[in-house]
């Protein structure tokens, strides 16, 4: 997926990244540790726009994350690619798929939500699907 087509799936991701950032830039002291499943989830089903921002965030940069990993593995040492998004794909299917992973009763909500988001993305996206 090329930047332009990554645009037109999240046209509006960076002004909310650069909103968060901001936001979080004067409202939170730093901190090294990460979120996890359980902390993630509470942000996605949260009722408050901002929860549900940085969910969506959260969520779509592990994907673009992982799918950039992915293509830099592909090209560089001719991986075979291990997600295969559909076109069209939109952030908040990203979210419900994430959603329904963390939902099931084996999911260790302890788990750093980054490792959540990629056993979710691969089991509904793996190539080998």
């Amino acid at each position: 997926m090329t930047g332009r087509d990554r645009s037109k799936f999240f046209p509006s991701l960076k002004i909310i990244t650069g909103f968060l950032c901001l936001f979080g830039v004067f409202a939170f002291p730093a901190r090294a540790d990460f979120i996890n499943g359980e902390q993630l989830r509470l942000y996605c089903l949260s009722q408050s726009p901002s929860d549900d921002a940085i969910c969506i965030v959260y969520i779509t940069g592990a994907v673009d994350a992982f799918t950039t990993m992915d293509l830099i593995a592909v090209k560089t040492q001719g991986q075979k690619k291990q997600l295969c998004l559909p076109d069209g794909i939109q952030p908040d299917q990203l979210r419900e798929t994430t959603l329904e992973w963390l939902e099931r009763p084996e999911a260790d909500l302890d788990f750093a939500a980054t490792l959540l988001v990629l056993g979710a993305m691969q089991n509904a996206y793996g190539c080998d699907k």
